[in-house]
């Protein structure tokens, strides 16, 4: 995926690995489905805690890096373009502070309302935030104001999603496989990431001008398909079970180092099977 831009997605070795990755993980499924001790307990993806966690860090991770591509290319672009804000590589470095003091500040929140609400609603409240932080400066990008709003937005949400996701696996899956499950979910945030930086760089190819700068569209695309692709995350937040349903299938799963139920809020449900 990292190399799809540069070689083409479109030439025989990038289309033949992709097939061979696809094969392969098809493969590692069917194996460790079937072996006495896996390396990944491969049940563990139909708890609806684990899966819903796990798409959220794989949506996450898209839109984490779609942040660390489209910002600084941005606020690096000649101010003479009309959109682009002329910063240096250490001006625009700067800009994508407040990302990093709101992860810094929300991260601990999280931990609060997961003491009081469970996963949840610190997860669901990310993904809004994430969600909110693409679509402002799809809408408009033309001052900084609107950038730094963004980059608060992020980092609020990208802070309250990835401190609930943790406490949401450890309390879907028994003691013995919290370090599988964790994994897979920081695995998935990898491939998330790996994706979003692919599609990003190849919106903001594909608009370019005759001099090769990234269009004002460009960032608009790429902003807006960020957004979009948050979504999913908001309702996969919304597929995790409720505090007293969570609790129950923890229970049923064998999870024996349970916190306290915490008390409801009731979120509305995505409709699911």
């Amino acid at each position: 995926m990292s190399k799809g831009q540069s070689w083409g997605w479109g030439e025989a070795k990038t289309i033949v690995l992709l097939a061979v990755g696809v094969v392969a993980l098809v493969v590692f499924v069917f194996v460790e489905l079937r072996v006495r001790e896996p390396l990944v307990d491969m049940r563990l993806m139909r708890v609806r805690g684990v899966w819903a966690t796990d798409i959220v860090s794989l949506i996450l991770g898209f839109a984490m890096f779609g942040t660390f591509l489209l910002v600084p290319t941005l606020l690096q672009l000649p101010a003479s373009t009309g959109y682009g804000f002329g910063k240096s590589v250490s001006q625009s470095g700067l800009f994508l502070l407040p990302t990093v003091i709101t992860m810094v500040i929300f991260g601990p929140l999280a931990g609060i309302l997961n003491r009081k609400f469970g996963p949840k609603l610190p997860m669901f409240l990310g993904t809004l935030f994430v969600v909110a932080a693409f679509a402002v400066p799809a809408l408009a990008h033309g001052a900084l104001w609107q950038v730094v709003l963004s980059g608060l937005l992020s980092g609020a949400g990208i802070g309250l999603a990835f401190a609930a996701m943790s406490n949401a696996i450890i309390e879907s899956v028994p003691a013995t496989q919290t370090g599988e499950a964790t994994s897979v979910n920081t695995i998935a945030r990898t491939i998330g990431s790996s994706i979003g930086t692919a599609v990003v760089a190849a919106v903001i190819t594909s608009h370019t001008t005759a001099q090769g700068l990234p269009t004002d569209d460009a960032f608009t695309y790429g902003f807006g398909a960020c957004a979009v692709v948050a979504v999913i995350a908001v309702v996969a937040a919304l597929a995790l079970p409720s505090a007293h349903r969570r609790h129950e299938q923890a229970v049923e799963a064998g999870v024996g180092d349970l916190p306290p139920e915490p008390a409801e809020i009731h979120l509305p449900h995505a409709h699911h099977r």
